[in-house]
Order: C-alpha cells, then sequence, then structure tokens
C-alpha cells in the first residue's frame, strides 16, 4: 500500500469526507483505453474514491485535489498509467507531510477487475463485474458487486470503518466476515453469525453452492452483508 510519513491513524475523520484542510481545489480529468475485462488499481492517500462500472471500453478518471492553499495542491500529482496489464491511477505526494487529498470519481469497464487502497478515506463501488480487492485505513467502504458467483472474488477490509456489500439474488460465494470490534447482520439465506469477546462478531456460511468468495473484514466498524 502506499505510504506517506504522516499516519494514517493521525488524520482526521473529517478527512474521510474530504473537508480536511479543503480551501483550494483543482480539477483534474484524463480518460485511457482499457479492454473490458482491464484490471484497474487505485492507490489513494485521502479522500473518497467513487468507482462505477459503464457499458464503454475504457476508464475515465475524474478527480479534484484539494488542499488548504495552492502549494498543497501543487504538491500532488495524480498519475494514470495504461499498460496491457491494466490500468493503474496513483495520488503522488511531493512532500512527505501533507495536508490535500484527492476525491476520485472513476468509470471502468463493467466487466474489469478492481484493486483500491485508500489510507484516509470512503470507498464507494457500483456495477464492477470482476475481482473486487479494496481496503482502507479510515473511512467506511459500500460495494454493490451484483451477482458474485463462478470464480469471482470479493475482499473488503477496513482498519477503521463499516464494510457494506450488496450482492444479487442467485449469487453463489463462500462468505467469511469478521469484525474485531463491531456487529455483523445479513438478510442472505445461508449466512449465519455469532458474538465473539463480547465486542466482536463473525459470520459466514454458503449461499447457493458457494462457487465464488466473499471476505469481509473490519477491526473496528460494522459488517453488512446484503441481497438485492
Amino acid at each position: 500500500m502506499v505510504r506517506v510519513a504522516l499516519a494514517a491513524a493521525s488524520l482526521s475523520l473529517v478527512a474521510c469526507n474530504g473537508d480536511f484542510n479543503d480551501r483550494y481545489h483543482e480539477q483534474f480529468h484524463q480518460a485511457v483505453a482499457a479492454s473490458a475485462t482491464a484490471s484497474v488499481r487505485v492507490e489513494n492517500i485521502a479522500g473518497a474514491v467513487r468507482v462505477e462500472g459503464w457499458p464503454h471500453s475504457g476508464v475515465d478518471v475524474e478527480a479534484t485535489k484539494y488542499g488548504y492553499d495552492a502549494s498543497d495542491v501543487r504538491s500532488i500529482a495524480i498519475v494514470v498509467t495504461s499498460t496491457q496489464a491494466g490500468v493503474t491511477i496513483t495520488s503522488r505526494y511531493a512532500r512527505g507531510v501533507h495536508g490535500g487529498g484527492v476525491r476520485y470519481r472513476i468509470r471502468v469497464p463493467s466487466g474489469a477487475s478492481l484493486q483500491v487502497e485508500n489510507t484516509a478515506g470512503a470507498v464507494d463501488v457500483a456495477d464492477v463485474g470482476g475481482n473486487l480487492g479494496i481496503e482502507t485505513e479510515a473511512g467506511e467502504i459500500t460495494a454493490d458487486a451484483g451477482r458474485v458467483d463462478g470464480s469471482r472474488s470479493i475482499d473488503l477490509r477496513a482498519t477503521t470503518g463499516a464494510v457494506t456489500l450488496y450482492v444479487a439474488p442467485g449469487s453463489s460465494a463462500r462468505v467469511d466476515a469478521s469484525s474485531t470490534v463491531g456487529d455483523f447482520s445479513s438478510n442472505v439465506p445461508g449466512i449465519s453469525s455469532q458474538r465473539e469477546n463480547l465486542v466482536g462478531a463473525r459470520g459466514g456460511g454458503t449461499i447457493g453452492t458457494g462457487a465464488g468468495r466473499i471476505r469481509l473484514s473490519t477491526t473496528t466498524g460494522a459488517i453488512t452483508l446484503r441481497e438485492r
């Protein structure tokens, strides 16, 4: 995961909503070619990340760089790299200690696979049909994965923040969910839950034939699995 000298634990929770030192803004837009089943990777430090699947080839990146002043914003570079292996979108900082961040809205092919690593900020994903690997140290994760079956893998991990996953009826997957401090709830048939060490919870089971794999985890926060 991308690291900076300023530890995620020291970031104000307000940063997760994109309001930390949010006085000066600069817009960014770039579109690159990508196949219908491309692998897309996003690496961000501070700021919310929204990724949406769309019925087009190519990846479209819209972003807002923000900071306390112009110097904060100039210290942030958004680097979009496209290769045969896929597309990588990275927030880079010229200084080790920073006061700004980046909010993303990214559109990817609906059949793409997605990997997101965000240090401080919420991650929201919808209509992306490939494998999902999403991790944040401080922020909520919400993903609408559609139908999960076949060899598909969904892995959502938060250190501090809630994790919510929606799956479509007819999904088929093995489920493993754990929260060290928090609850687990599900309305999906075949999934059960139990308390762990009074303050934590664990859940799991098999949906359908259990073809795919779903893993949900958080250190502090609730986990929700819903069918819709």
